[in-house]
């Protein structure tokens, strides 16, 4: 972005405009810099609430976000007041109080961003600041694979900190503080990323740092070593160019890294390259070597979760209290095994133990409704291919997240759980595409 565009996009017409622009500075500053991101995303919710009040109350697809707040916050006093934990599991109740800074807020955020991503113009924007935010990642993870460079760095007081962890001791994580939160960041940005390199995007016209930035993106997704993230790549692939050309960008990809290898030293390539290391690198390597029974513990979580939902399901047990209860009840059900796990490993079932079976039933059943409208309408309006991209992108952005999320929760971190929001809110905008008069927001 030249000096003259920045300046240009400095100013504004009114408020309304303002917030837009606060928002889409928000979402550039969220991977490296949540706390100065967050406070321009939180100014910019303020403004949409305050002179887009009406539209958002009028949206009748709001009406079970509007319930599932009031669900989570009643449930959550239900479990305050009325649940006698036993002693055993020494719950301190103040946690569950603080564990709705997890919920609450991202539901609002999805109100408040319907806002400034209602129509193609806006989404296209988002996701351009989205890719452009997420260089610093990519820097963060180049330092710490190619020149082991290990944080924590910190600045602000410590509000700003990149993780930046030992590779031996944490694996590729680069500024997250976990290789899955790295993982699924990287293919919920690489949709957009491949659609900006197929379609030649305006906006995003260099195609030589497209490239780059999508090897990265791939690169660091597999190295992160998760199971999700090489499941998002393979998506991202097929969705975005299809099987035949998905298959020929592997091939393309892999050739890369082994031409790179090929230019270190003899010596090096001798000792650090075989057939066995390019096969197994990050994500492929823990699958290949993966014994689906024992070596599978989620099952077993996901046993015990639904075991303690069986015991609470209208109210939930309280959110926060999913590790003291199941490292206390969890070896009764499975004796054999001495697990840990912070939360379910899975978005339904969470929700569930958290707050109960209705509150998950409603923001699943409004999820996948609001999804499935929009995939019809990507897929029958014929809008020009040139704008369409965008939506498609995002959606496919959004299935990453659904499915990962079916065996992991990322959404704890609040970088992930707010870019979620974001896409969450465009995709109803796009589920009533034909209904909404976008006439009345317009931004430069």
């Amino acid at each position: 972005m030249s000096i003259n565009k920045f300046v240009t996009f400095l100013s504004f017409k009114n408020y309304l405009d303002l917030g837009h622009k606060l928002f889409l500075l928000g979402v550039f500053f969220l991977p490296s810099a949540l706390p100065i991101g967050g406070l321009l995303l939180l100014i910019s919710l303020i403004i949409a609430f305050t002179f887009k009040k009406e539209k958002i109350l009028q949206n009748k697809w709001n009406y079970p976000i509007f319930i599932s707040i009031f669900l989570i916050f009643f449930n959550s006093l239900y479990a305050f007041l009325r649940i006698n934990y036993d002693p055993l599991l020494e719950i301190n109740k103040t946690i569950i109080w603080l564990n709705l800074f997890n919920w609450i807020p991202i539901l609002i955020f999805y109100l408040g961003f319907q806002i400034y991503l209602i129509n193609i113009k806006q989404r296209h924007l988002f996701s351009i600041f989205l890719i452009s935010g997420t260089f610093p990642v990519i820097i963060s993870c180049i330092i710490q694979k190619f020149f082991d460079i290990n944080g924590p760095f910190e600045t602000l007081f410590g509000t700003i900190v990149w993780f930046n962890r030992s590779l031996k001791e944490a694996g590729h994580t680069g500024l997250f503080n976990n290789s899955n939160y790295l993982g699924i960041w990287l293919t919920l940005c690489l949709p957009f990323s491949l659609s900006f390199l197929k379609y030649k995007d305006e906006l995003f016209s260099n195609r030589l740092a497209l490239i780059f930035i999508n090897i990265f993106l791939v690169y660091f997704s597999l190295l992160s070593s998760s199971r999700n993230a090489l499941l998002g790549v393979i998506i991202s692939f097929l969705f975005i160019f299809g099987i035949k050309k998905s298959i020929k960008f592997c091939f393309l990809f892999f050739l890369g890294i082994f031409i790179v290898y090929l230019l270190l030293p003899l010596s090096s390539f001798l000792n650090e390259v075989n057939f066995e290391n390019i096969i197994q690198i990050g994500a492929i390597k823990k699958i290949l070597n993966y014994n689906v029974g024992v070596n599978y513990p989620r099952l077993l979580i996901w046993k015990s979760t639904l075991s303690f939902i069986s015991q609470k399901p209208i109210f939930g047990w309280g959110a926060g209290t999913f590790t003291s209860v199941f490292t206390n009840k969890g070896h009764v059900i499975i004796p054999y095994l001495n697990l840990k796990a912070n939360h379910s490993h899975n978005i339904f079932l969470e929700l569930a133990y958290n707050f109960g079976i209705p509150l998950s039933l409603i923001l699943s059943t409004t999820f996948l409704s609001l999804y499935k409208k929009a995939f019809i309408i990507i897929n029958k309006l014929k809008i020009e291919l040139n704008h369409n991209y965008v939506d498609k992108a995002l959606l496919v952005s959004l299935t990453i997240i659904f499915l990962s999320h079916l065996s992991d929760l990322t959404f704890y971190d609040g970088k992930i759980s707010i870019v979620f929001a974001s896409l969450f809110a465009g995709l109803t905008n796009i589920s009533q595409e034909n209904n909404l008069d976008i006439k009345n927001i317009k931004f430069s």
